[in-house]
Order: C-alpha cells, then sequence, then structure tokens
C-alpha cells in the first residue's frame, strides 16, 4: 500500500527514464535589448513562482481518492466535460490509456486512463524568439494550463472517479508519446508534438484517472508526417546544436532520444529561453 492509502495503477519500471525539474530555468536571468517595463517584469515572476507552485499542487491531487471507485461514464459525461474544459481555456483534448513504459522510474501513477489536454502558445509572442517576450508567453501556458488541469482534475474526484494531474512542467510520465497516442499530433524531429492545429506551439498536461475514456476516431495524420519528415527546419535551426538529425533509439526501450537535454537546457539559458525550434517550424505559422 502507497501512502496515499491505495495502490498505485502503475509504478515506473525503466531505470533510464528518470524525471528531473530542470531547475536552472528558474534561475534564467532574461536579457533584452528594448526596456522591460517593470509590470511585465513582474508578470514573469508571478508565472514563474506560479508554474512552481502549481507543480507542487499537482502532486498532491493523488490524495483523496481513496474512496473514488466510479470507473462508467458516457458519450452526454465527456460532452459536458470538454465543454468545462474549453470554457476554462483548453485547446486540444484526446484520450488513450496510460503507455506504462513512459512512465517515468519508480513514480507512482494513479489512474488507468490519459485526459490529455493542450493549450496554444500564442504565435505573436513565439515569433520573437528567442526573447524576453517568448519566455513570457511559455511561463504564461504553464502556469495557465497547470491551473486548469488542477481543476479539471478536482472535478473528476469531486465525481468519485480517481483522477491525478500531471502538471505541464512536468508530469509522471512522457506527454509526448500520449498526446500522439491520443491522435493530437505526430512526433517531430527534435522530439516535440506536431499538432495541425498549431505545429508545436502548445503546452500539454494530462490528468491520469479511472474514468472510462471514449473511444474516438483518430485523425489522418499521414500528410503532416510526411511533412515533417522531409522538412528538418527545427534541427537545422536549432541554436544550441541540441536536436539530433537522426534520433537515438535506446535498446530495450520505447524511448527515442531526439535532442541532447544539457545542450537544450544550455540554450534555453543563453538564449532566452531560445524556443527557435517553435518558431522556425513551418506548420507552426497561423493559417491566413
Amino acid at each position: 500500500m502507497s501512502d496515499v492509502g491505495i495502490e498505485p495503477t502503475y509504478v515506473g519500471k525503466n531505470e533510464n527514464l528518470k524525471f528531473i525539474v530542470p531547475t536552472e530555468l528558474f534561475k534564467m536571468r532574461l536579457k533584452s535589448d528594448d526596456k522591460i517595463d517593470s509590470k511585465i517584469s513582474d508578470k514573469y515572476s508571478e508565472y514563474i513562482q506560479e508554474t512552481f507552485k502549481g507543480f507542487q499542487e499537482a502532486r498532491k491531487t493523488k490524495y483523496g481518492n481513496e474512496n473514488n471507485t466510479k470507473t462508467e461514464t458516457n458519450s452526454k459525461f465527456w460532452q459536458e466535460f470538454e465543454r468545462k474544459a474549453k470554457d476554462l481555456g483548453v485547446d486540444l483534448i484526446g484520450y488513450t490509456p496510460i503507455l506504462e513504459d513512459f512512465v517515468f522510474y519508480n513514480l507512482k501513477v494513479f489512474g488507468k486512463n490519459g485526459i490529455i489536454v493542450g493549450m496554444e502558445m500564442l504565435w505573436n509572442e513565439i515569433k520573437t524568439a528567442p526573447s524576453i517576450y517568448c519566455s513570457i508567453e511559455a511561463f504564461r501556458v504553464y502556469y495557465k494550463l497547470g491551473e486548469i488541469t488542477i481543476q479539471l482534475t478536482e472535478y473528476l474526484k469531486e465525481l468519485g472517479y480517481k483522477s491525478e494531474a500531471h502538471h505541464p512542467f512536468g508530469g509522471k510520465f512522457l506527454f509526448p508519446p500520449h498526446a500522439v497516442a491520443a491522435g493530437l499530433g505526430i512526433m517531430g524531429r527534435n522530439g516535440l508534438v506536431i499538432t495541425p492545429e498549431f505545429g508545436p506551439r502548445q503546452r500539454w498536461a494530462v490528468i491520469s484517472t479511472d474514468a472510462d475514456i471514449p473511444n474516438l476516431k483518430k485523425n489522418d495524420l499521414k500528410a503532416l508526417e510526411d511533412y515533417c519528415k522531409e522538412c528538418g527546419a527545427c534541427v537545422r535551426g536549432c541554436k544550441g546544436g541540441a536536436a539530433y538529425e537522426n534520433p537515438i533509439y535506446h535498446e530495450d526501450s520505447p524511448v527515442i532520444t531526439h535532442i541532447d537535454r544539457s545542450k537544450c537546457i544550455e540554450s534555453l539559458i543563453n538564449n532566452n529561453y531560445c524556443s527557435y525550434c517553435l518558431k522556425v517550424c513551418p506548420q507552426g505559422i497561423p493559417k491566413k
């Protein structure tokens, strides 16, 4: 029995897949040739603080599930859930069973199914990358989507469904494979999920739950996948030289490495949160 009082649904078994909080990002000092308004600077500090606070709050959502045993749902239930999520600001919603192979080592997940939620990062800010304005937008979405994910999780718990929030700044498993499994997008050449709606310009969060998820028809994304394979703008344009031309496949593991994490973090710190890969992807430019 775990410290929560109920058995976890999954416990990460892959010793080569460990969750590491990129605390370096919280010490990052942004640089700008423009004089930054004090209100903007204060807002950025608020987003960072609230992101870290939200990450900690999400980890606490595993508690309070001791009596939550409901699993049955119907189409009306999910219509209402999606309406609520969209009203709160969610842009993308999908469903998939939790992929056990992608659970971080030794972390305990509560809930067998995943509700994947995505929020757009606005193009007007992303197109300035690398810049302080792009960084502010990234943490705005971390904060806002985190708050929404916790709220939706508590909603499911109140209805009697075992549920746990996994914050966009870091959950207990890899998000991209789950977004792809839910049919929301494809895996891009730099490890980011590319969607038809926003290209790579979204953050993801997940709610793990025992609620029965709908069986939806998946989108045909073959054209998008073919385009991405031939493009490679993100690999060529990576300012930190962190993206691999040929991804590394790990032996006895489904995890595919697309970037050198240390180089990526270094570029984020030295280049105003970088995010250049979000800017150069042709699929991320809004359609007119």
